[in-house]
């Protein structure tokens, strides 16, 4: 196996676009978000020892409780943020719960030109920002340490927030950050399981779609 530098290894190339082949296959459609997904080296956000994974339709650990999420729920979310919007409508983006980088990776990417991601545990927070400058990818993304449930309103609105942890209910913060004719997806566990939804702000309320069942760390509340 070479190495080709900045952790972009030529072997694992193979496997990542039998990955992107599989997410055509379970639905993801938006050509921008495949090839987004089709650049961005997982292996690199996965521990050393389960690299050999890092292709695979599943989560994996990252220590202290957290998990990478498996591609087709970075996928789906993604392509769920965009809508049927053009990637022009979502210039600005905040990430709750940065995890290891890769989802923040996958809407770099993307091109979304601002991205703001929190992290409340901060050893993620810095293996998050080691990951980012490996793959040269740091540069348009600020990366926070701080409690999610907060946003950032210093830098709100946002045209849209993804929410990469499950709360019980839609941090009232993250609303009233989201700006007019913006989008969240978040997974919402009602204590029996959980969903993934999509809340649109229009400039009368919010309309709030379920789309599937999903399966994600709890949100957790203050730092």
């Amino acid at each position: 196996m070479t190495n080709k530098g900045h952790g972009l290894w030529a072997g694992y190339d193979l496997r990542r676009q039998r990955m992107v082949q599989r997410l055509v296959q379970m639905g993801i459609h938006r050509s921008e978000v495949l090839d987004a997904m089709s650049v961005v080296p997982r292996h690199v956000f996965v521990e050393e020892a389960l690299r050999s994974r890092a292709y695979d339709d599943m989560s994996l650990p990252l220590g202290l409780g957290q998990t990478i999420s498996q591609p087709y729920t970075v996928a789906v979310m993604t392509q769920l943020l965009l809508g049927q919007e053009p990637l022009s409508a979502r210039q600005k983006v905040l990430e709750i719960g940065t995890g290891c980088g890769y989802q923040t990776a996958v809407l770099q990417a993307l091109g979304v030109p601002e991205i703001y991601s929190i992290e409340r545990l901060r050893p993620l927070h810095d293996r998050a920002k080691s990951n980012l400058r490996a793959i040269r990818l740091l540069g348009h993304a600020r990366l926070v340490c701080g409690d999610g449930y907060l946003g950032l309103p210093a830098e709100a609105p946002f045209d849209g927030i993804l929410v990469t942890a499950a709360p019980t209910q839609i941090p009232v913060p993250l609303l009233q950050q989201l700006a007019i004719g913006g989008r969240m997806v978040l997974p919402l566990d009602n204590g029996q399981a959980q969903y993934l939804w999509v809340i649109d702000k229009t400039a009368t309320g919010f309309q709030e779609t379920c789309v599937q069942e999903a399966l994600f760390v709890p949100l957790v509340n203050g730092t």
